[in-house]
């Protein structure tokens, strides 16, 4: 595709150009996600860990907000809890696909769904807590205006259960070296990083630009209005989700290694270097 050329590519900012040109990218690949992306055993283990900590926070009746929904799986799962779920994403064909899944499930009185960047949804409340999971908002260039959408969609006391990636991964600052490719161990690094956005198929051609955070670089907008009640990093001593074939090929050994970092995930020092972490925040 031309748009994956340098040359044609936005620069990592909120404009019209740069939503559009990320929304395309998931147009193309919506109806292979869930066969690509929902295989993949690293991103489905972040998964549950994430509607693990949703399902405690939220409750049966309460609105929540979900950002980047993709297609529909989680809106669906929290739904079936009887959350009420404003489920949104960039992507006009995740939108459609999360609203036939919606109709398939026969959730439509519980799910609405609408085609929104994370910083106009996050502004669309009220709501009674809001979830994103995987690197949705690595993605959106107004990380600042979600925090504030937030801080006004949201009332005292709600949960916020969020997602992203780190620029460091004890793993990878392990791994790399060892496999003689030590620079990859420091490439998320910069400010505007050019990532696939798939492993497989079209996906893994179409680049966007991305931002990696630290958690204290992530959390730093929310701290006015929000208490951080939850930091887990995922991924820190096992594989990340673009090595999903390295976990297969040695699953028996990484499988001891997940349990372990299910338990050291949330010490100090480990929270803060896994390929992903997971915060839940509370509205002050």
């Amino acid at each position: 595709m031309a748009l994956t050329k340098e040359s044609h590519r936005p620069g990592f900012a909120p404009t019209a150009s740069y939503y559009e040109h990320v929304a395309r990218g998931y147009d193309s690949i919506a109806n292979l996600y869930d066969g690509i992306e929902g295989q993949n055993e690293v991103s489905e283990r972040v998964r549950r860990h994430s509607l693990t900590v949703a399902l405690k926070s939220f409750h049966p009746g309460e609105r929540v907000l979900e950002l980047g929904c993709g297609t529909g799986r989680d809106a669906v799962t929290l739904a079936r809890q009887g959350i009420r779920v404003f489920a949104t994403d960039v992507s006009r064909a995740m939108v459609a696909a999360t609203r036939q899944r919606v109709l398939d499930e026969g959730l439509e009185d519980l799910v609405t769904v609408e085609c929104l960047n994370a910083s106009v949804a996050a502004a669309s409340g009220p709501f009674d807590g809001v979830y994103s999971n995987g690197a949705v908002l690595n993605l959106e260039p107004d990380l600042a205006g979600v925090a504030r959408g937030l801080r006004q969609s949201l009332a005292p006391g709600a949960f916020a259960v969020l997602t992203a990636a780190n620029r460091l991964s004890l793993f990878e600052l392990l791994f790399y070296p060892i496999a003689l490719r030590p620079r990859k161990a420091f490439r998320k690094l910069g400010n505007e990083i050019p990532i696939p956005i798939s492993r497989e198929g079209k996906g893994k051609t179409y680049v966007v630009p991305t931002r990696f955070l630290t958690p204290n670089e992530f959390l730093s907008p929310f701290r006015s209005a929000f208490t951080l009640r939850l930091l887990r990093g995922l991924q820190v001593i096992t594989p990340p989700w673009n090595l999903v074939d390295m976990v297969r090929l040695f699953q028996p050994a990484i499988l001891p290694l997940a349990n372990l970092e299910d338990r050291i995930g949330v010490l100090p020092g480990f929270r803060d270097l896994g390929a992903i972490y997971l915060v839940v925040l509370e509205r002050s």
